[in-house]
Formats: C-alpha cells, sequence, structure tokens
C-alpha cells in the first residue's frame, strides 16, 4: 500500500517556517535549497502518495525559490523525473541552459540529476508527479531530452493526467496500489508520446528542433579557427554538464568531435575551392588548415584525404 506523507506550516513560528518547509520537500521529492525575499513566515502545504516508483503530491505555497544543486543530487545518488502541472499561478523554471514560464493546464520536467531553479510566485499549487528514472527510460524514447523543455505533451492530456492526481490523493484505502502506480505511468507515457499538437516536438525526426544543439552549432562555427575548442570547453560556456552535452549530440546521432571535423572539412573545403576560383593568387593549403582549428597541415592533409577523397593540393581547381 502507498505512503500518504501531510505538511503544513500552519501553526508555525516565523524563524522555523522555512526550515521546516526545507525539511519537508527533502521528505516528498529530494535535497532542495529554498530561498525566500524578507522575514515573513513561510506558509506552504505538501500532501503525497509515495507508491514504490513514483510519489505524487499537492504542492501549495507562498513565493519562493526552490535550487535543486549539483552537490545534492550527488549526495542523493538517485535519478527521478519530475513532472510538474501548474494548478494556479505561472511557474517558471530553468535547467540544463533553458528557460520557461509554464501556467495551469500546461506541464513541465525537470530531471533531479541536474541542478535546477524554480520561481513559484505567491498563491501557487501544482500537482507533481515524480517518478524513478527506470520506470520511464524504456517506455519514453529520448525522455532526457524532453527534460527543460516547452510543450512536451499533448495538450488535451495533460488536465487529464493532472485531475488524475489531485484524484488519487484522495484514495487512501486502495490495496492495489501497483495497478494505480501502472496507470499514472501509462497515463504520462501516453501523454508525452502523442506529443504537443502544434507541433513543437519531434525529438526524433526533427532534431534539429532543438534550440540548444542549434546554438551550440552556431557557438562552434564561430570558433571553429580555435584549436583548443573542446567538449568540456563548449559545456561549460552554456552552463550544461559535459554529460548532457554528450547527449545532446547522441540523439542527433553524432557526437561532438564528429560534428566538430564535419565543420573544420567543410570550412577548409570551401576557401580552398572558392578561394581559389575567385581570390587573387592561389590560397596557401597551411594557411587553411590554422584558420579552419588544425593544429599541423599533415594531420589536416590525412583527414581531409578521408574525408574528400583526394589531397587539400588535388581539390585547387586550375586556374
Amino acid at each position: 500500500m502507498g505512503q500518504i506523507q501531510t505538511f503544513s506550516t500552519a501553526g508555525l513560528t516565523a524563524p522555523k517556517t522555512l526550515e521546516s518547509w526545507r525539511q519537508a520537500m527533502a521528505e516528498v521529492y529530494f535535497r532542495l535549497d529554498i530561498k525566500r525575499s524578507g522575514d515573513a513566515p513561510l506558509n506552504g502545504s505538501l500532501v503525497n502518495w509515495q507508491f514504490e516508483s513514483l510519489g505524487i503530491s499537492n504542492f501549495r505555497a507562498d513565493a519562493q525559490r526552490v535550487i535543486r544543486r549539483k552537490h545534492a543530487a550527488k549526495i542523493d545518488r538517485s535519478e527521478d523525473f519530475a513532472f510538474l502541472f501548474p494548478v494556479r499561478q505561472q511557474m517558471q523554471f530553468e535547467q540544463r541552459g533553458r528557460t520557461g514560464l509554464v501556467g495551469p493546464g500546461d506541464v513541465f520536467l525537470v530531471n533531479s540529476a541536474d541542478d535546477y531553479v524554480i520561481d513559484v510566485p505567491d498563491g501557487s499549487e501544482n500537482i507533481t508527479v515524480k517518478i524513478q528514472r527506470d520506470a520511464l527510460k524504456y517506455r519514453v524514447k529520448n525522455i532526457d531530452a524532453r527534460c527543460a523543455r516547452l510543450n512536451i505533451a499533448n495538450p488535451h492530456l495533460v488536465p487529464i493526467v493532472s485531475q488524475l492526481g489531485f484524484q488519487l490523493l484522495k484514495v487512501q484505502n486502495c490495496e492495489d496500489t501497483v495497478r494505480l502506480q501502472d496507470a499514472v505511468i501509462e497515463m504520462i507515457c501516453l501523454m508525452l508520446e502523442l506529443g504537443d499538437e502544434r507541433g513543437n516536438l519531434d525529438l526524433v525526426r526533427q532534431p534539429l528542433a532543438s534550440v540548444l544543439f542549434d546554438r551550440i552549432r552556431g557557438f562552434m562555427k564561430r570558433h571553429i579557427h580555435d584549436p583548443d575548442l573542446s567538449a568540456d570547453l563548449v559545456a561549460k560556456t552554456h552552463k550544461i554538464s559535459l554529460r548532457y552535452l554528450q547527449k545532446i549530440f547522441q540523439l542527433n546521432d553524432t557526437t561532438f568531435r564528429r560534428e566538430l571535423m564535419e565543420m573544420r572539412l567543410l570550412e577548409a573545403h570551401r576557401l580552398l575551392v572558392v578561394g581559389n576560383r575567385d581570390g587573387v593568387g592561389r590560397v596557401n593549403i597551411g594557411q587553411v588548415a590554422f584558420m579552419c582549428g588544425f593544429s599541423n597541415q599533415a594531420h589536416f592533409s590525412t583527414r581531409y584525404r578521408e574525408r574528400f577523397g583526394s589531397t587539400p593540393s588535388g581539390c585547387i581547381p586550375p586556374k
């Protein structure tokens, strides 16, 4: 049978409300830092039904900033997906370099393994469904790529799932919690698989629809001349983890190194062909290699031959 947890700051003195709320949030979700402006007491309540692989909770509270920090995620040593369905007020989130504002009737998803920030305004209420990663990773393709994005689900099914969460919190004497848990997970999967009717998310058929992927590729093109350009540098610049950067490229059937090499070789080919065709005099191959981020001409020539089937000098058109 699932376990029901309830918590409220009602009756607590002002100095104790914030710390008590922080502890309650940790018990229901995971380790979180809670920030408040001013010294006023924090009014909040939580009702949570914890199943084996998921938890369903109703959150009501005053304005606060909820912060998941990387060191807390390392301590927890777990990875959960948290689906947040705002019921009253809009909530703003930030994770993996992306931000979004989501209101009632919609949903957003965060991953507890990565740091994130959620800004909660006064009078907020939401239904949160927290699901262990293992319960979803084989059922929803590219589940990681849906985190911290807008329009991830079918808009007609979102309110149904939210209302299902509300109703299940009223069911406290059900013996067959396994079937209830499976029903919620099935509805979540259906909500995601049917997607957004507006066509804003098709991560498999339209990999370049990823705004972050496009932004990273743009950054790489602008810094193609830098021989020290690395995946670690790009991840830090875009304030995402190296692991997540690698996932972004995997979702697009490539890797960072492969994509960077392809960009450099295509730019070199363009400079050699166009430069020698339209320029005055012949373009220096060593110069082209340097301009495209190759540390030496021999390496450039080897990779160029592998890609285009001829040496760099062989592609230069006759004068």
